[in-house]
């Protein structure tokens, strides 16, 4: 099998157990999105403050 099809069935994988965990369990959906949340926020935060610091002038 293609390396690109197995790494898509991976993929797939991972999301479906995501899924069916937020779906069934009401603590993994508490869990699942504060980690999205607080990962997508702290990855904004560093990437606003690296782009305010390549464009400060010193």
């Amino acid at each position: 099998m293609d390396k690109r099809i197995s790494t898509l069935i991976f993929i797939y994988v991972i999301y479906l157990i995501i899924a069916l965990s937020m779906l069934f369990f009401v603590p993994a959906q508490k869990v699942l999105t504060g980690l999205f949340f607080s990962f997508t926020g702290i990855l904004l935060f560093f990437t606003f403050f690296s782009l305010w610091l390549l464009h400060r002038k010193d």
